[in-house]
């Protein structure tokens, strides 16, 4: 076997692996990190930042985050589990990606066993399991014994080893409670709980009669969840087999939990469906959670009517969530009340999201597509770990090239405990990415869309995003961009914010909404407000001397002298350029040369329904290990883009 690369967490980690089952069965030393890359190094290869681990001095941070007094997430060895935190094991991979379709490469070690299992065709009592050699097709066998329940496969893989579970396709298995994956042995030999066989339809786990599908415990690392369908066909109304209202339990797909004072990690899911859960995917517990990989996944409709819910939730993680696709997660049907509260008949409330992370660090969100959140499509939260003190407890976020669809907050780096005392944020990017028509469908019954939403930052970017189309006329309380709370060194560049429409210039809506609390060093340049038939004020700010204004173009229907608002007074842009010292800005109104496109418009040009349902349907449709770039959020972003020019960070 090839040699470990060994490197700093700053460092991109590339190697040719031999394909063919030659692995050594010797363990590997656990810092081996094959086809590795790093927060830092996934975002300075975007071409779109450049500092991406400054703080505020301009010196480099930490990817590990040892400047932090919150959760550890540290370099150091926890609980003997040595992974870095920052740095995402990408399995072997060429140079121009994994395989030449863009799935993750990995094989059977010499001494894995291939333990096989049809709920049609397997029995407990005569299954038997292969080693690697003995078997021509791994993924399409012949003449084997295939075990009948999940619980008889895992019962036969061993603690440290690369052993691979295979579930037939196109069967379906009612999970028992406490089903619990066994770790691997490294990062390139992982356990593997995967599928087999010809049919399209991948394996269903059904039901559960426990609080969660699968289960990772904390010391149990290096693993692979790829190809499987978690479906709650008991929480589906539509279901032959719905339980009924006021008898839904939660229950999530998968659960990866470690208790504080540990580190564990190095899990890659992948290619899996998630289908009327409470959460798809949980990552929960004090631990460090590092090298979470969660790639081309389908997480829908998660719902609760006993307590909150999302696409995926985490807790203290280092994650590395590209090109899935998130999609009415939070709720099934609109809530009913105007506080956002009631759960019954799992109706959309203000605490339900697509993704929802709590003390997050060196993380990164790339490529996805999120769609009708129930509220917020991005929820991170950064709560202070002593009461009273604020202090930084997430950094080193990265949001890159994502497509927000609906919902009414696209992305959210704040609220929740904030003392007013200091920032809770290091180093947050929110870059390169579309939303469209938030607000619209108001899931909560609230007059809400909110598309950036940033408090208390020490350090970020909010740059290249394209913030279009909010078509609701009920929806009325509308932001671009709020940079509220204690921040400084935040650049908001070359965003355009388009067609947000408002029937009043309200004093506390606009395209750029900066508060009174402190800030310092905030740079407003390159940006393009089009708010073409729309009342909103482009610029509403309270820290006008705490920030420098340059090169931004301005457009808005409202009357000419109330444009402007700057501590509690309306202002021209005359009056503006001199308050302000904003010089090199203009007003004027962009020609776009296809303003009309938008997510619908593309749906019909590559041949569906223009409904956000038969997206998702065609997307789930598709085989295991199929990739249509039709599906995804580079193709239509690039869509997008095309009809207003292109814009993006420099």
């Amino acid at each position: 076997m090839i040699n470990p690369i060994k490197s700093t967490a700053v460092s991109v980690f590339i190697f040719m692996l031999c394909l063919s089952a030659c692995k050594s069965s010797a363990p590997l030393d656990e810092n081996s990190q094959h086809g590795a890359i790093s927060v830092v190094e996934q975002a300075n290869n975007s071409g779109s930042v450049n500092n991406v681990g400054a703080n505020s001095e301009g010196t480099t941070l930490q990817v590990d985050g040892s400047s932090s007094t919150g959760p550890n997430l540290s370099g150091s060895a926890v609980s003997g589990y040595a992974q870095q935190s920052g740095v995402f094991n990408l399995l072997p991979r060429e140079i121009i990606g994994w395989d030449e379709r863009g799935w993750s490469i990995y094989e059977p070690s010499a001494d894995s066993r291939l333990i096989y299992v049809s709920s049609t065709d397997g029995n407990d009592d005569s299954g038997e399991y292969y080693a690697p050699q003995d078997i021509i097709d791994i993924r399409n066998p012949a003449n084997i014994k295939p075990f009948k329940t999940i619980q008889a496969a895992i019962d036969r893989t061993r603690k440290g080893y690369p052993d691979w579970i295979l579930l037939r396709r196109g069967d379906e298995w009612h999970v028992e409670a406490r089903t619990e994956l066994k770790g691997g042995r490294s990062i390139d030999e992982r356990s593997v709980f995967t599928s087999y066989g010809v049919s399209p339809i991948r394996p269903v786990l059904s039901r559960s009669d426990g609080r969660e599908m699968i289960r990772i415990w904390s010391d149990r690392n290096y693993i692979i969840v790829a190809g499987i369908s978690f479906y709650a066909t008991g929480r589906d109304p539509e279901s032959p087999f719905f339980m009924g209202w006021g008898n839904l339990g939660d229950v999530d797909g998968i659960l990866i939990y470690g208790p504080g004072g540990t580190r564990m990690g190095s899990v890659l899911i992948e290619d899996n469906q998630f289908n009327f859960l409470s959460k798809g995917i949980s990552i929960d517990g004090e631990a460090d959670h590092v090298d979470i990989v969660i790639r081309r996944n389908i997480i829908r409709n998660s719902f609760s009517e006993n307590g909150h819910a999302q696409g995926m939730g985490a807790s203290s993680a280092s994650v590395l969530l590209e090109e899935n696709i998130f999609d009415h997660n939070g709720w099934l049907v609109q809530q009913t009340f105007k506080d956002g509260r009631d759960q019954k008949l799992g109706q959309a409330t203000m605490f339900n999201h697509n993704t929802y992370f709590r003390r997050s660090k060196n993380t990164i969100f790339r490529d996805n597509i999120f769609l009708r959140s129930s509220s917020i499509h991005n929820k991170w939260t950064a709560n202070p770990t002593i009461k009273g003190v604020d202090d930084i407890v997430s950094e080193n976020l990265v949001m890159e090239n994502n497509l927000y669809v609906e919902g009414e907050i696209g992305i959210s780096a704040g609220g929740n405990d904030d003392f007013n005392t200091g920032h809770r944020w290091a180093n947050i990017k929110i870059m390169d990415n579309v939303m469209l028509a938030i607000g619209r469908g108001r899931p909560t019954n609230r007059n809400l869309a909110w598309y950036i939403d940033a408090i208390d930052w020490d350090g970020g970017e909010i740059c290249g995003n394209y913030l279009l189309k909010n078509d609701d006329q009920n929806v009325q309380n509308i932001n671009g961009i709020k940079l509220n709370g204690h921040s400084r060194n935040v650049r908001i560049s070359n965003n355009l914010i388009y067609d947000l429409m408002m029937s009043s210039p309200s004093n506390n809506n606009g395209g750029l909404r900066m508060n009174e609390d402190p800030k310092s060093n905030i740079r407003v340049s390159g940006n393009n407000f089009q708010l073409t038939g729309s009342l909103m004020r482009p610029i509403i700010t309270e820290n006008v001397e705490s920030s420098t204004f340059e090169n931004n173009i301005y457009n808005s229907e409202a009357e000419s002298d109330q444009w402007f608002r700057v501590n509690g007074d309306n202002l021209s842009f005359t009056e503006w350029q001199s308050v302000a010292n904003d010089n090199s800005s203009s007003t004027d109104k962009s020609n776009f040369s296809e303003p009309e496109r938008d997510f619908k418009t593309y749906l019909a040009s590559i041949g569906l329904n223009p409904t956000i349902d038969d997206f998702v349907d065609s997307a789930s449709d598709q085989p295991e290990r199929t990739w249509n770039e039709q599906f995804s959020a580079k193709k239509i972003n690039d869509y997008i883009r095309q009809g207003y020019g292109y814009t993006s960070c420099d």
